[in-house]
């Protein structure tokens, strides 16, 4: 069974000054039946930029 999560890799400013979180997809593979099984994980050349504040309360009043 095969699944995809996002791992948080470096924090970046962009020209304005604003943090982004750098993201890497990480190909989740279980090896067994159920979810909960032992499992690994595999990164994917797939990155994105998230702002921080969208992932914490950084900024937020």
């Amino acid at each position: 069974m095969e699944d995809e999560a996002w791992r948080s890799v470096d924090i970046i400013r962009d020209n304005d000054g604003v943090p982004h979180v750098l993201q890497q997809k990480m190909l989740v593979f279980t090896s067994g039946v159920s979810e909960e099984s032992a499992g690994y994980t595999k990164p994917a050349m797939e990155h994105r930029l998230v702002p921080l504040k969208e992932l914490t309360k950084f900024g937020q009043s």
